[in-house]
C-alpha cells in the first residue's frame, strides 16, 4: 500500500514538473526534490536541475517575511498572491503570482513545500503603463482645451466635461441630453456624418474620428474634430465614449492656404522665371515649371529626379546650404545667391536666386521655392567688358609710360641742346666753341638713338603678330646658335631642361628676342670669379608653358630695385654696353604675347627669369 502510495505521488511530481508553469518540490530542509524546467526558465537560473540544492543559495535576496511564511507552511499553512513585487539580487525586479503549500508523505506528515509560481512582469508593466497614459492623457486633454464626453447606454446618461460644454458656449451647470445633443452639429453633411457614425459606433462598434462644422448655443459656426468609441460586452454596447476638439483655427489657415496654393500655382505655371519646389529635408526637386526644363536643358523627369545639390557646383552649393542652415533656423527671411547651373553636356550656366521657405498650416517649415534667373548672358557681356576695359586700361597704362618716357628723355636733350647753344652764343672763343660744337653732336647722336629705341618701343605697340606652332627645344637651339660667338669668349655650360616634343603657340621673332635678351644678360653680368651656368628649362600645363632662364651671375638687389626692374633705361651694374633698354623691351614683348614675366634673384648668387605664356 505504501508502495503504491509513492508511485502515485511520484505520478504526480513527474506530471507537475512536467507541466508548463513554474513548479517546485521543496523538503522540510528547503532542499530541492523536483522542479518543472519552466521554473529555471523564470527565474533565469543559470542551472537546468537543481534537485537537492538549497533554495536561499539559490535566491539569497530572499527577504525575512518570505522566510517567515515558508516556516508558517512547513506547518501546515498555505500561503498567496496574486500580485508581489519580487526585487532580485541584481536590481532587476520580477512581479509574481504565487501560492505555497505543504505536501505530505505516506504517513500524512509535510513532508515539505510546494511552490507555483507566474512571472506577470510584462501584464503588470503593461497595466501600470496604461494606467499612466489615460492619466497623461486627461492631463493633456485639460491643458490643451479638449472636451470629453461619454455616454451610458444602460441608463441613457450623457456626460459633458467643462471643455466640453465651453466649446459648445453652454453653462457649466449645464445638463446634456442624447435626443437634442446632435441637434449642435450643422444641419446637412455634418450632422449626418455624426449621426450615422454614432449608430455605426452603437451596433457594429466602430470607432470614429470626423472633423465637422457645430453651431454653438449661441449661434456660432466653430470647426470640431469628434471623435468616439464604444465598449461592448457579450456583443451589447455598454458605453459609448470620445473627446471634443475645437480646430476651427486649423481649418481657416488650411482654407487660406489652399487659396493661397492656388494662387501659387497659377504664377507657378505661368512664370517666365524658372521656378522649383523642393523638399526641406532631402532638397529633392518636387516640382518645376517649364521655364526651369528651359534653363537646365534637362527634360522634367530627370529633374524630378535629382537633388539640387546634384545640379549646382560645388562651392556654390555649400556657400548656399549654410544659407540654408540659418533660413531654417529663422535667423533670415530668404536667400538670395548666384549660383553656377551645371548643363547636362557640362556648361556652365550662370544664374541669380532666390530661395523662400513654403510653411505647413502649423508655420513650421514643409518645402522650400526657389526662383531661378538665367543671368549667363549677361554674365557673358560682362566678363567681356571687364576684359576689353582692363585691355583698354592696361593699353592706356603703357601709353603713359611711355609717353612719359618720351616727355622725360626727349626734353632731357632738348634742355641740353639749348643750354649748349646758349653757352656758343655767349662765347666767342673759338677754342671754346669748337668743344661745344663737338658736345653738340655728341647730343645730335644721343637723341638720335633715343629716337630709334622709341621707335622700338612704338613698333612693339603697333606690329600685328601672328602666333606660330614652336618645337621650344629646336627653337632655343637656334637661339644659343646665333650667340654662340658670345658663349665661346665665355667659361660656360649651358643646360636645357626641355621636352623633345613640347610645343607652344607663339609670335617667333619676340620669343626669340626675349630669350636672346635674358641670355645675353647672363653673359654679360656673368661673376667673373667662378665658370658661367646657364639653366633654360620648360613645363607645360594646362595654364599653359612656363619657360625659366636661371644664371649664376651677379644678381640684382630686388629689395632696391624690385619695383623699377623692367623699367626703361634702368641698369643696375657698372658695364659699357649696359643701356637699360634689354628688360624693358623683353617685357613689352611678352606681354604683346598675352604672357607675363616675373624675377627672382639675389646678389651674389644669381637670377631667374621666368616667362608664363
Amino acid at each position: 500500500m505504501a508502495h503504491k502510495y509513492i508511485t502515485n505521488i511520484s505520478d504526480q511530481i513527474n506530471i507537475l514538473i512536467q507541466a508548463p508553469i513554474a513548479v517546485a518540490f521543496l523538503d522540510n530542509n528547503l532542499r530541492y526534490v523536483a522542479h518543472s524546467a519552466k521554473w529555471c526558465e523564470d527565474y533565469k537560473l543559470q542551472y537546468t536541475d537543481i534537485k537537492g540544492m538549497y533554495h536561499y543559495d539559490l535566491f539569497p535576496e530572499i527577504s525575512q517575511e518570505w522566510k517567515e511564511k515558508h516556516q508558517r507552511v512547513l506547518k501546515g499553512a498555505e500561503e498567496s498572491c496574486d500580485e508581489e513585487l519580487f526585487i532580485r539580487k541584481d536590481g532587476t525586479e520580477q512581479w509574481l503570482k504565487w501560492s505555497v503549500k505543504p505536501w505530505y508523505n505516506y504517513d500524512n506528515e509535510i513532508a515539505g513545500m510546494i511552490i507555483v509560481s507566474e512571472d506577470i512582469t510584462s501584464q503588470v508593466i503593461l497595466r501600470k503603463r496604461d494606467q499612466l497614459d489615460y492619466r497623461i492623457l486627461l492631463s493633456a486633454c485639460t491643458k490643451a482645451n479638449i472636451g470629453t464626453w461619454h455616454y451610458n447606454n444602460i441608463n441613457s446618461e450623457l456626460y459633458w466635461s467643462s471643455a466640453t460644454k465651453k466649446l459648445h458656449e453652454l453653462p457649466e451647470d449645464y445638463q446634456p441630453d442624447a435626443s437634442t445633443a446632435i441637434l449642435f452639429y450643422k444641419e446637412g453633411e455634418s450632422r449626418n456624418k455624426i449621426t450615422q457614425a454614432f449608430i455605426n459606433s452603437l451596433t457594429k462598434n466602430e470607432s470614429y474620428d470626423l472633423e465637422l462644422e457645430l453651431i454653438t448655443a449661441k449661434g456660432n459656426s466653430i470647426w470640431v474634430r469628434a471623435i468616439g468609441q464604444s465598449d461592448f460586452v457579450d456583443g451589447v454596447c455598454h458605453r459609448q465614449y470620445g473627446t471634443f476638439e475645437d480646430i476651427s483655427e486649423r481649418k481657416k489657415r488650411e482654407h487660406q492656404s489652399k487659396l493661397n496654393s492656388e494662387k501659387f500655382q497659377k504664377l507657378f505655371r505661368n512664370s517666365k522665371v524658372g521656378v522649383a519646389i523642393m523638399d526641406a529635408t532631402t532638397l529633392q526637386l518636387l516640382d518645376v515649371n517649364n521655364a526651369l526644363v528651359s534653363i537646365s536643358k534637362l527634360k522634367n523627369t530627370n529633374l524630378l529626379n535629382s537633388s539640387f545639390e546634384e545640379l549646382i557646383d560645388k562651392k556654390d552649393f555649400c556657400i548656399w546650404f549654410d544659407k540654408l542652415q540659418k533660413l531654417l533656423n529663422r535667423k533670415r527671411d530668404h536667400i538670395k545667391q548666384p549660383i553656377k547651373f551645371i548643363g547636362p553636356d557640362g556648361t556652365i550656366m550662370y544664374t541669380q536666386t532666390i530661395c523662400n521657405v513654403l510653411e505647413d498650416e502649423y508655420g513650421e517649415p514643409e518645402n522650400l521655392v526657389i526662383q531661378i534667373i538665367d543671368v549667363t548672358k549677361e554674365k557673358q557681356a560682362t566678363q567681356e567688358r571687364k576684359v576689353f576695359v582692363d585691355e583698354i586700361m592696361h593699353k592706356n597704362d603703357r601709353l603713359l609710360n611711355f609717353a612719359y618716357i618720351v616727355s622725360h628723355n626727349l626734353r632731357s636733350h632738348s634742355s641740353n641742346f639749348k643750354g649748349l647753344i646758349n653757352f656758343y652764343l655767349e662765347n666767342e672763343d673759338s677754342e671754346v666753341r669748337s668743344k661745344i660744337i663737338a658736345m653738340l653732336n655728341d647730343s645730335s647722336d644721343n637723341l638720335n638713338k633715343t629716337i630709334e629705341d622709341l621707335n622700338q618701343v612704338v613698333s612693339i605697340q603697333t606690329t600685328h603678330i601672328n602666333f606660330d606652332s614652336i618645337s621650344l627645344y629646336s627653337f632655343v637651339q637656334k637661339v644659343l646658335s646665333s650667340i654662340s660667338l658670345e658663349l665661346l669668349n665665355s667659361d660656360y655650360t649651358v643646360t636645357l631642361d626641355i621636352e623633345d616634343n613640347l610645343k607652344i603657340e607663339a609670335f617667333p621673332a619676340y620669343l626669340e628676342s626675349a630669350l636672346t635678351n635674358l641670355i645675353t644678360n647672363s653673359i654679360k653680368y656673368r661673376n667673373v670669379k667662378k665658370p658661367l651656368t646657364i639653366g633654360i628649362s620648360a613645363i607645360q600645363d594646362t595654364n599653359g608653358c612656363t619657360i625659366s632662364v636661371t644664371d649664376n651671375g651677379l644678381g640684382i638687389d630686388l629689395t632696391r630695385h624690385r619695383e623699377k626692374i623692367f623699367g626703361m633705361y634702368k641698369t643696375f651694374h657698372d658695364h659699357e654696353n649696359a643701356n637699360g633698354l634689354g628688360l624693358f623691351m623683353t617685357k613689352n614683348q611678352i606681354e604683346a604675347m598675352g604672357g607675363t614675366i616675373s624675377v627672382k634673384s639675389e646678389v651674389g648668387v644669381g637670377s631667374t627669369f621666368t616667362i608664363k605664356i
